[in-house]
């Protein structure tokens, strides 16, 4: 005959400080991770470079163009190209002092990070996300100055071009006495001034990315162009004038914009690259950690795999990181602002979830090693009945051979009668399932298995471990946790939905 005796167990408060406690030294393996954090930024701030270069090509080629121009434009053009230069040099002087603040805090912060690294893994993660935090801060100041800097450049424009049409009305008020000359020195200026702004969209629409940062708004402004070429074939040169004067300040403005927003997103872009290239090599370099239990001469140290105490969700973790910069590389040419921010506002919420995974390892590695105690426990009550441990290496196993999973151990006595306590993990840490399953030839003395179970749950409780719940009492025990051996050999599915960190007790 046999029985079971089931029954949940929580582990105090207490108990459950002293095992965080031990959490604390928890360390990486990979000691080179601030360097291989730089190595990231390094390469980042050539990538920046790299796609600098073609705006300086663009600003050659645009001074090239401007002195082609044939109307009043022309000066108006040169002095917003000198404009133009001026900020894309600051622009460059302020990343590079960016980056110089960075170079000069660089060692600093890799020593702050070493020293995490050796104080614990919690400690590493405030670091590196508060290095991280610290240089998005740079770059959204250096955007909040190139703001400014665009607003003081569309001022001194509007300065230009009003001065610009002062000067081509005086073009265009010029008396002249013979009127046939009158009409055909109005239509060249018309159709200099029309040829010039043309030149300037058809530069807009080769050297800028419109259809990115303006969809549509120049395909707009071709049409204005065009109803001014009809008024000129129409003779109308004055109506097509103002058209295309119009026109210009619109290019103008759009050309302007377009600067102002390939610069934020070029910065955008770059840091969002960054942090997540960061995060992904901070996955790679905390794969595989180190956990200390104990103290002093008593202390042992664990190697910690991370993904197999969490049943592969740092895996899953680190291949949702792999889309997101296939996502970026892949939409460099595409990506407007909206959906850069969009994927860096992602990682920054992935960013945490690092330090939750290995919270998670750590307090698997905990839960089994408890699990561990609390059988022993179970095994000194029954000891004191008569029961022994024949085997310690074939009469306790995990169940699969698997340490994430129930902890079985069983217990003989001189009658033959066998005890199998299997104490199994529930959802939240702390919280395990004890069953107690005996396995007699004879009647089963109820009476007698119900004291045993008591004198266990008494003396868990003694040590900080609490019952929880009913006791529940089933006339058939598990037989399929009889045979040791076969437990041991068994193929357990993990649950991948398992978290230790904050899930409710099971009821």
């Amino acid at each position: 005959m046999s029985g079971e005796k089931r029954r949940y167990i929580r582990v105090e408060e207490q108990q459950l400080q002293r095992l965080r406690e031990q959490d604390s030294r928890l360390r990486s393996l990979q000691q080179d991770l601030p360097e291989r954090l730089n190595a990231v930024r390094e390469q980042a701030r050539r990538e920046f470079q790299q796609r600098l270069a073609p705006l300086e090509q663009r600003a050659q080629q645009q001074e090239q163009e401007t002195q082609r121009l044939k109307s009043s434009l022309k000066n108006i053009e040169i002095e917003t190209q000198k404009r133009l230069q001026q900020q894309r040099q600051e622009f460059q002087t302020g990343l590079r002092e960016v980056e110089y603040r960075q170079q000069q805090a660089l060692q600093q912060e890799t020593t702050r990070l070493e020293s995490a690294i050796q104080e614990g893994l919690e400690q590493q993660r405030q670091e590196y996300l508060r290095i991280t935090q610290q240089q998005r801060q740079e770059y959204t100041r250096l955007i909040d100055r190139q703001d400014q800097k665009f607003t003081q450049l569309i001022a001194q424009e509007k300065q230009d071009r009003e001065q610009g049409q002062k000067i081509l009305q005086i073009q265009i008020n010029q008396i002249v006495t013979d009127i046939d000359q009158e009409r055909q020195r109005k239509a060249k200026i018309a159709q200099d001034l029309l040829s010039d702004v043309e030149a300037i969209w058809e530069q807009i629409n080769r050297n800028y990315q419109h259809q990115r940062f303006a969809p549509g708004r120049l395909n707009d402004l071709r049409g204005k162009l065009q109803i001014a070429d009809n008024n000129i074939q129409a003779g109308v040169t004055e109506a097509a004038i103002s058209i295309t004067q119009q026109t210009y300040l619109d290019l103008a403005d759009l050309r302007l914009e377009l600067e102002r927003k390939e610069q934020e997103w070029l910065l955008l872009y770059n840091a969002a690259l960054e942090d997540l290239r960061s995060l992904i090599v901070e996955v790679q370099a905390n794969r595989e950690c180190e956990v200390e239990v104990g103290d002093g001469d008593e202390a042992e140290k664990f190697n910690l795999e991370v993904d197999y105490w969490v049943n592969g969700r740092l895996t899953e973790y680190q291949q949702k990181l792999h889309q997101l910069e296939s996502q970026l590389t892949a939409g460099e040419s595409t990506l407007t602002t909206e959906q850069v921010k969009e994927i860096a506002e992602k990682i920054t919420a992935l960013q945490p979830i690092l330090g939750e995974i290995v919270e998670q390892a750590k307090l698997a590695i905990l839960s089994s090693q408890l699990r561990a105690e609390i059988a022993d426990k179970v095994v000194e009550v029954l000891s004191s009945q008569g029961y022994t441990l024949v085997d310690q290496n074939t009469d306790a196993v995990y169940e699969g051979n698997d340490w994430r999973n129930a902890y079985v151990v069983k217990v003989k006595n001189i009658a033959g009668d066998e005890v199998v306590t299997v104490v199994s993990p529930e959802k939240e840490f702390g919280v395990n399932s004890i069953s107690i399953n005996t396995f007699i030839p004879t009647i089963v003395d109820e009476k007698a298995t119900q004291e045993n179970a008591s004198a266990i749950f008494d003396t868990l409780e003694e040590a900080g471990v609490k019952a929880t719940g009913a006791l529940e009492c089933n006339q058939q025990a598990k037989t399929e946790y009889q045979n040791l051996e076969e437990v041991k050999q068994r193929q357990v599915k993990q649950n991948s939905d398992r978290n230790l960190v904050n899930n409710p007790q099971p009821g």
